[in-house]
């Protein structure tokens, strides 16, 4: 066993220490940090039919594995991918092997959630090495690449040197007991920055993995697969975890340069890809939100407007009800354009006159369901169904 004084590691990458100061990062990610802690607690506790969070689900899994993959050079499309996940696959025989690489990801992301909601186990390189070993499955071989284990042999990638081989198990070993003694150490926290914690947390291993860079191949995948995984454990919700490797990858240039500046600069600034990484997390967290708010709008204007026309016997009020129904929200529709919005509608109005229309019209208007402007045409006022929305300029 080599003494830790005597790793060469220490004078090759002497930032490689498993410690951050958290008070290095700006304020503005403080804020981000908080906010992304909200937006998972309100994620998590939404309200929701169960096949709409399915689907948000499914979604956010597609973009995970098409985004960790993508960047790596995997070709598939987004729709590839969801056709994998739906199990709809048809891709041809030259290119099952990308489709392999995907749902070696699938199973990793199913096993490491069943994981997560039971008891996880403590991290461990030979957990990290028994999960690269299942992500290179049916994957071409590469020379020197042995799945599962260890590099023997130097390696860099773009401009950036790997650890000194001899030194991979060493760190590998450190960088597990660093993260399981902060995870742990997260349950005694403060509830208000548990989550904040964490999250800096999984991107920090995430940088680390890739600063070790202890495989010949595949070490990306493995770092955003150990990212996930820290934030499951700590509780964020599933769409959210996956949205790391989405934004990564649709900003991988940028992804690419602040990861090499942490270890290129000489302030190694970590805090700069801390900021970055929950940048895009608020973003994705802010559209997944948006859709849930819309969905939840969506039910409650359906339920408000069958309540209007509770008991509505009369072929009129059926009608109106029909149509305030099928108008899409936060579009225009214009009047001569309803009868396209549906066989029903289109039907209850075959053998009426212009004016029957614009009738309808007139008391949906009254009763504040849709709003009307000339040149524009009427959208419905789902709006009302929002307590505190603020009052609309012009």
């Amino acid at each position: 066993m080599v003494p830790a004084d005597e790793h060469r590691y220490l004078s090759t990458h002497p930032w490689i220490t498993f410690t951050f100061d958290m008070g290095r990062l700006r304020p503005r990610t403080w804020v981000l940090l908080g906010e992304a802690a909200s937006k998972c607690e309100h994620l998590a506790r939404s309200v929701m039919p169960p096949a709409v969070a399915e689907d948000l689900n499914q979604v956010s899994l597609v973009r995970g594995a098409y985004g960790t993959t993508s960047i790596e050079g995997n070709s598939l499309s987004e729709e590839e991918v969801q056709a994998i996940v739906q199990g709809q696959s048809s891709i041809p025989p030259s290119r099952a092997y990308l489709q392999q690489e995907i749902e070696n990801l699938l199973s990793l992301f199913n096993d490491i959630a069943r994981d997560c909601l039971e008891a996880p186990p403590p991290l461990s390189p030979d957990r990290l090495k028994k999960q690269h070993a299942r992500l290179l499955v049916g994957q071409p071989e590469k020379a020197d690449v042995v799945p599962g284990e260890f590099r023997t042999y130097d390696v860099v990638v773009n401009r950036y040197r790997g650890v000194p081989p001899e030194d991979c198990a060493y760190l590998m070993d450190r960088l597990c007991a660093w993260l399981n003694d902060d995870l742990a150490a997260l349950d005694g926290n403060d509830e208000v920055l548990r989550v904040p914690q964490a999250l800096a947390l999984a991107i920090l291993a995430h940088l680390y993995l890739a600063w070790i860079h202890p495989f010949g191949d595949g070490n990306g995948r493995i770092a955003r697969l150990l990212e996930f995984e820290i934030m499951l454990r700590a509780g964020v919700p599933m769409p959210a975890a996956h949205l790391l490797s989405d934004h990564y990858n649709k900003t991988r240039d940028r992804y690419y340069a602040v990861l090499e500046r942490t270890s290129r600069d000489d302030n190694h600034p970590v805090e700069d890809f801390v900021h970055y990484a929950v940048e895009g997390l608020v973003d994705g967290l802010r559209g997944h939100i948006e859709k849930v708010q819309s969905m939840q709008v969506f039910v409650m204007w359906q339920s408000y407007v069958h309540e209007q026309f509770h008991g509505a016997r009369t072929r009129a009020r059926a009608r109106m009800r029909d149509v305030v129904l099928a108008l899409p929200p936060g579009k225009w529709t214009l009047p001569d354009e309803i009868v396209l919005l549906g066989k029903r509608i289109n039907e209850a109005y075959q053998g009426t006159t212009p004016k029957t229309m614009s009738r309808d019209l007139n008391a949906l208007e009254k009763m504040g369901l849709v709003e009307r402007r000339r040149g524009l045409g009427v959208r419905p006022r789902t709006e009302r169904m929002i307590a505190f929305l603020p009052p609309r300029r012009g």
